[in-house]
């Protein structure tokens, strides 16, 4: 009897173990088959993008901001955006006085949920704001899954056009800068939304819009609940990060920027990785002097904003960045709809590209700089 318990006990042990190696199997095959479907996706856009003309950015002289993923509504429970108004508006008022130009990569108006009229009319503000960039030609616009209604030049021309005025408004699939240092080329930044290749934002979006607008947006309305994939799942965002940074660290001297995913990457590394990174340095230092108080200060804080970006949006906390990204070629800007008000953005300026965050950590209306590196060091890594 011991021996039939004994072998129906390995039986069953070796099933589990069968099962969980056919489960990790099938898993590597779908992650793969996602790769090769996003990178396909961005490597068609790249080839589009190529035949159109390429802007110059100099890195000694100009200055760019960079947004995406505001989700423009209608100011009721189904708006990410109201949230979020005070510091966008602020931003745009520091950066259009200071010179930047404005460059925004998709997602502007939540277009699957609300007609455009509607939006429009319900940040006349915001969008003046922005169209004070664009009268003076420092203004470039992407479409998103989103917002994609803003591919076809008729609408542009039809609701976009009249607010903003001045020279005849493009929004893009994607763009090309051309990088240089005075006379040295140093290479591209590929811009783009990032959602290209995914099912439900690229593929069948016509379909998903459908099912947001009329099952979706009502539900929202009543419950006040968020619905920003990949952003509401760490493990999507992680996978669509990964698929990001694959395709781009297979180009020469290319660095690719992107949104959707309302997660902040800096030089291919996630904003939780870069505080880990800076807090496994201070916890090292303390371990060497324990009765350091300023360094325990420092692990102490470092410990408490981790938690805060883990678990930003009241999401499940992730362990986001846990495959290594060694080259620095994919930036993400985060979004403009973070549910406690705060926004983050990247910032190209006197020779950096800085992700920043308003407003600072003392709730004041200016930019903090949560990490920053030379433009020059980045393409020097990548050469």
């Amino acid at each position: 009897m011991a021996y039939a318990t004994r072998a129906v006990r390995g039986r069953r042990e070796h099933t589990n173990v069968t099962a969980t190696a056919m489960e990790e199997a099938g898993q590597a095959r779908r992650t793969q088959k996602y790769l090769a479907l996003v990178g396909g996706a961005l490597e068609e856009v790249y080839g589009r993008a190529q035949q159109q003309p390429q802007l110059q950015l100099d890195i000694t002289a100009d200055r760019c901001i960079l947004f995406s993923d505001q989700h423009k509504g209608t100011r009721d429970g189904a708006d990410d955006f109201r949230r979020c108004e005070r510091a966008y508006n602020t931003a745009l008022a520091y950066y259009y006085r200071m010179g930047h130009t404005l460059v925004v990569l998709g997602d502007a108006e939540e277009l699957w949920e609300e007609r455009p009229a509607a939006v429009l009319r319900s940040y006349r503000h915001t969008l003046g704001l922005e169209a004070g960039f664009h009268r003076q030609g420092r203004y470039l616009r992407l479409w998103g899954n989103h917002d994609d209604e803003w591919r076809y030049p008729s609408s542009v021309q039809r609701h976009l056009a009249p607010l903003y005025l001045g020279p005849r408004l493009t929004v893009r699939e994607s763009l090309i800068f051309r990088v240089t240092d005075g006379p040295r080329d140093l290479g591209a930044l590929f811009l783009a939304h990032g959602h290209q290749g995914t099912l439900l934002g690229d593929r069948i979006s016509l379909a998903t819009r459908l099912v947001v607008r009329y099952l979706w947006r009502p539900l929202q309305r009543l419950t006040n609940l968020s619905l920003s994939l990949p952003s509401q799942d760490w493990r999507l965002r992680e996978r669509h990060n990964i698929a990001l940074y694959r395709w781009a660290a297979q180009r020469d001297r290319l660095v690719l920027i992107a949104g959707h995913t309302h997660r902040p990457v800096f030089a291919s590394q996630t904003h939780a990785a870069q505080v880990k990174k800076e807090l496994d340095k201070k916890l090292a230092e303390l371990e060497a002097n324990p009765g350091d108080e300023a360094l325990r200060r420092d692990v102490s804080l470092l410990s408490a904003e981790l938690e805060w970006v883990r678990a930003q949006d009241c999401q499940e906390p992730g362990q986001e960045g846990i495959v290594p990204m060694r080259r620095p070629c994919y930036f993400n800007t985060g979004c403009c709809s973070f549910r406690d008000g705060e926004i983050t953005g990247l910032e190209i300026a006197e020779g950096e590209i800085r992700l920043i965050r308003w407003p600072d950590a003392d709730d004041r209306p200016r930019p903090m700089v949560l990490i920053r590196a030379s433009l020059g060091d980045v393409f020097a890594a990548l050469a």
